[in-house]
């Protein structure tokens, strides 16, 4: 306003940094031949210097050690301590005096430099000139400098105008702090006063959090009250300053469990975790049922190393690449390096790890760096199982998983430091308890007691006085504080009162009961609501809570088998797709027919594959062919479970003395096919992106198999090991996309094959149900034209309710009194409500199922 005033027209915004940042980037303007030691570094050149000296008895040598050090080497050097020198006869601070002459000795030979002796360099190019400074340089939100950093500023104010601003108030004497029974009472009223004055039209409130401890509280209690899914979108919102700490974030803890399992009595339970958790791609529908399979049926007296070896030699059986796990199953130390290849090998093909959420994509990147970092700067050191786990726990610690969220939002939660000069209409402060205000003196082990009594933070009057100025700074920060604190976090950890704020009087104490007397903002948490309708008995009449919207994104990218759900019936898509809900699992006897199924179509492929080698007299000498088949089917086999259901399941594919068996009769088929000049073109073959008209969804699949004639065109087959679809249910009521969709993608060039002659394609099933059933079931359709206009109308109409989140239950064909139509094998009748729907209230037919 001054400029202006003065009738200067341009506005230069002020440069804004934190004083670290500047710091550095001041630091690397001067060129010098030295580079700020990194983190990981540090530990590792601590970790060398703890060899060379010895442990002393009762510490245990590793990253946690070091940072103890490190953090020692911090405080000292910014509080002008000495870090090495003499002997003072204490035992640890001798110690560490002794390990720290070889760690200075280390950074100096490769050419490190400590933040003090930054701020040194940095400060003597400020002194001579070599930087230059603004006109003005303004400190805000700082609480006390330390000496090297007084000294810093001091160099500064040489040369240029520093201003250090401070928010403050003195005391009035009226403050006092309301006393509850418990941490979770205490945020349960904070958060309902909160939301009150939200209410009443304030829309500048803050929250302050003392205690780490509470912020989990907090965060819930918000959660409840802003229930996401009731809220609107220019309703209530808050933001969470503070985060989940990485190591305690699920995705990290998930990529830690191959260090974990060598070590687990029942490696089980932590291997199927790692193999069905969501950040694990799922490579296949029965991928978690197959997991449990293998891994919850093993009974084993061995050890813990050969049952895991166990495990992992059943899941590369079932197709699960897991082979990489064996590197952790060793105890022996090799270098950094070759561990952290370790789980790259196993993650890639897992595609782990899959992020479904911003706090998921947050802690995919710290971890990632912290691998890189860890190969970049420890790389070569040699280390075990447990050395490694415990380095990724130093990596990992002080780095927090934060959402993001509005930081203009009329709710702030902060820490202490964060709020330092900013302003509110009201200010609740959290956890006001004797150990955290004031903070009782840090413990620094390694730190004598005349180093202790010349730091920052080292004596009891210094935390009482950095006390009264917390205080001084968040009375500044609004016209009304309410303090509070917990009387205790349990019968065996009770809290001191503040020493600087009374209590309020005894018989003043607050209380908060949820169920017998709720504040009323606590009503808008659903769970408290229908907790008390149910204390109160409010039965049957209660109104149907139910929504008929999902609010889930609808796939852009469908597999046919799903979509083949969908046109069946909505529902069954829902909660087979959506929920994933497993069918209850029947007790069967023998191989489950997805099991046979799944096998017979991996020895097709690979018989169709590998016939024109193995076979090159194919159609006319069919036993070299019989012989590769055989040979394949063995071969699959042996991946098998070794039980008397797989060796049946062999003789009823490829017969016995007595009768042929159902594979040797499809040969017989496919041989006079291939008589008459029909040849094997592609097995399994890959489509997707097959756009559904204008619905913005596409379809993927695999085309069982196409065959090509040099005058007839190609052949599209759909093998089905089950019962084939009625040639109505394809054409007519249009719930079998299979044999449509791979027409459509060999129509718009989404299959790859060779060129065709002939534009003519004929297409349908081969029955692979049992030996005598086994044929090529062409579908006869005149206009196929006709067809896809039809189709392409009633797949639009079928979408439009699921893509706006709401899947009825509308089976086709729907069931009569003949028929069970779509609802014949669908495991779900007792979730959808179907058996309450009168047959006469659904559409259906009682005319005969026809076969194509």
């Amino acid at each position: 306003m001054q400029k202006i005033q003065g009738g200067e027209r341009g506005w230069k915004t002020p440069a804004l940094f934190s004083f670290n940042r500047w710091v550095m980037g001041a630091f690397r303007l001067l060129w010098e031949p030295f580079r700020p030691l990194p983190r990981l570094s540090a530990l590792r050149l601590w970790s060398e210097a703890v060899q060379r000296v010895g442990v002393p008895e009762g510490l245990k040598q590793g990253p946690s050690l070091s940072m103890e050090l490190q953090e020692t080497l911090d405080i000292l050097t910014r509080n002008g301590q000495e870090l090495g020198g003499p002997s003072k006869g204490f035992a640890l601070a001798d110690w560490r005096r002794e390990v720290s002459r070889h760690f200075l000795d280390s950074i100096e030979s490769r050419q490190y430099i400590v933040w003090t002796e930054l701020l040194r360099r940095v400060g003597e190019a400020v002194r001579t000139g070599r930087i230059s400074l603004p006109e003005e340089i303004i400190l805000a939100g700082f609480d006390e400098w330390y000496p090297a950093e007084r000294h810093f500023v001091g160099l500064l104010s040489e040369r240029s105008k520093v201003v250090f601003w401070q928010a403050s108030k003195k005391r009035e004497g009226q403050e006092r702090v309301r006393v509850f029974a418990t941490p979770e009472q205490e945020c349960q009223a904070v958060c309902a006063e909160v939301l009150r004055e939200w209410n009443k039209g304030q829309k500048h409130l803050g929250v302050v959090l003392l205690d780490p401890d509470d912020f989990g509280l907090l965060k819930r209690c918000f959660e409840e009250l802003t229930d996401r899914e009731e809220r609107t979108p220019d309703g209530l919102r808050y933001n969470l300053a503070s985060g989940t700490p990485l190591s305690e974030h699920p995705l990290f803890q998930t990529a830690m469990i191959p260090l974990r399992l060598p070590d687990e009595p029942d490696p089980a339970p932590l291997l199927s975790s790692l193999l069905c958790s969501p950040y694990v791609r799922i490579l296949r529908d029965d991928w978690e049922r197959g997991v449990r399979t293998r891994l919850w049926n093993l009974t084993s007296s061995s050890s813990v190393g050969e049952r895991l070896r166990d495990l992992i030699r059943r899941l590369q059986e079932g197709g699960y690449a897991v082979e990489s796990l064996q590197t952790f199953v060793s105890s022996s130390r090799k270098p950094m390096r070759e561990w952290l290849e370790g789980f790259e090998r196993l993650w890639k093909p897992l595609g782990f790890p899959v992020c479904k959420c911003e706090t998921d994509t947050l802690s995919k990147e710290h971890l990632f760096s912290i691998i890189e970092q860890l190969r970049k700067e420890a790389g070569d050191l040699e280390v075990g199982r447990g050395e490694l786990m415990a380095w990724f726990s130093a990596a990992s610690q002080g780095i927090e998983v934060v959402e993001s969220t509005p930081e203009t939002a009329g709710i702030q939660v902060l820490n202490l430091v964060e709020a330092r000069g900013l302003a509110f209409d009201h200010l609740w402060v959290v956890g006001t308890h004797g150990r955290a205000l004031p903070r009782p003196i840090p413990e620094y082990p390694f730190v004598d007691p005349d180093e202790l009594r010349n730091i920052q933070g080292g004596t009891a009057e210094w935390q009482w006085a950095a006390g009264e100025r917390n205080i001084s700074y968040l009375l500044a920060a609004a016209p009304h504080i309410s303090f509070s604190r917990a009387v205790s976090q349990g019968e065996e950890a009770p809290y001191l009162p503040c020493p600087l704020i009374p209590d309020e009087d005894a018989d003043e104490a607050c209380t908060i009961d949820l169920w017998k007397e709720p504040p009323p903002e606590w009503l808008r948490a659903r769970w408290l609501r229908e907790g008390l309708k149910g204390l109160q008995g409010r039965p049957e009449e209660e109104q149907d809570t139910r929504q008929d919207e999902v609010k889930a994104e609808f796939p852009k990218l469908l597999e046919v088998t799903s979509f083949e759900d969908l046109l069946l019936c909505p529902f069954r898509f829902f909660a087979k797709r959506l929920l994933r809900i497993e069918p209850l699992e029947e007790a069967l006897i023998g191989i489950e027919p997805s099991e046979r199924g799944t096998f017979l179509h991996q020895v097709l492929q690979e018989f169709v594959a590998g016939l024109a080698v193995a076979a090159p007299d194919w159609p006319d000498d069919k036993g070299e062919a019989i012989a590769f088949l055989v040979k394949t089917v063995d071969h699959d086999l042996s991946q098998q479970p070794d039980d008397p259901f797989w060796k049946t399941e062999r003789s009823r594919l490829l017969g016995d003395d007595r009768s042929p068996g159902l594979l040797i009769r499809w040969i017989e088929e496919e041989r006079d096919r291939a008589r008459e000049g029909w040849r094997f073109e592609s097995a399994e073959g890959k489509f997707e992106n097959l756009a559904l008209g204008e619905t913005g969804v596409a379809l993927k699949g695999r085309v069982d198999r196409m065959d090509h004639h040099p005058k007839e065109g190609k052949a599209l087959w759909d093998y089905k090991t089950g019962e084939v679809p009625p040639n109505k249910e394809v054409l007519e009521t249009m719930v079998r996309p299979q044999i449509p969709a791979y027409l459509l993608s060999l129509k718009q060039g989404l299959l790859r094959g060779r060129a065709s002659q002939t534009d003519q394609v004929e297409t349908g099933y081969i029955s692979l149900r049992k030996a005598s059933e086994v044929k090529h079931i062409r579908m006869k359709n005149k206009d196929w034209k006709e067809f896809f206009d039809r189709w392409e109308e009633w797949i639009r109409e079928r979408l439009k309710k699921p893509l706006l989140g709401v899947y009825p239950t509308d089976p086709k064909p729907p069931p009569s009194e003949r028929k069970k139509g779509a609802c014949k094998h669908c495991p779900y009748p007792n979730l959808c409500g179907i058996e309450t729907l009168t047959l006469e209230g659904i559409e259906g037919s009682d005319e005969p199922e026809d076969r194509p």
